[in-house]
């Protein structure tokens, strides 16, 4: 599995959240109807993106609940039904899931217990455990999708 150690700058997001279960088929589920409720919602508030188009899904974990935010860079204006967000410069492992979405826990399973174990570095888990980057690479189902898996680490 490949993966990279990189550093990112300070970014902003602006988007929507759902909370999620305890349960990786029902939040498969959630998630999927969520970025379905998302899209629209993109289209409605005039912020569809075309050409080189990015998408981030964060995973946050507060008072006990899992969270899944939903977003793109940051714009002029930020929609009253959108959420803005700073994301902090970190380091990060950097992992890319390549295939389809009903394989991604299998990565998760891989990034957590067979590459981080073997590294310096430890997850940090102050803001968010991780995101999800979505480009032009992403093509839901297909076996040659990719979706870069970034993991905030310190070490």
């Amino acid at each position: 599995m490949k993966y990279t150690i990189r550093e990112l700058e300070t970014f902003s997001v602006i988007g929507q959240e759902v909370e999620l279960t305890n349960y990786q088929k029902r939040n498969i589920q959630i998630s999927t109807q969520f970025w379905r409720k998302f899209n629209s919602n993109l289209k409605k508030s005039y912020l569809s993106q075309s050409g080189n188009w990015i998408k981030y899904a964060f995973m946050e974990r507060r008072n006990e609940k899992l969270f899944y935010f939903c977003s793109i860079p940051k714009r002029n204006v930020v929609p009253n039904n959108f959420v803005y967000k700073e994301i902090q410069h970190y380091k990060y492992l950097v992992v890319e899931h390549i295939g389809s979405m009903d394989k991604i826990y299998e990565t998760y399973g891989m990034i957590y217990q067979e590459i981080l174990p073997k590294m310096e570095y430890i997850p940090l888990q102050e803001n968010f455990l991780h995101f999800e980057k979505y480009d032009y690479r992403f093509h839901w189902n297909k076996e040659n999708s990719i979706i870069e898996i970034w993991l905030p680490i310190k070490g």
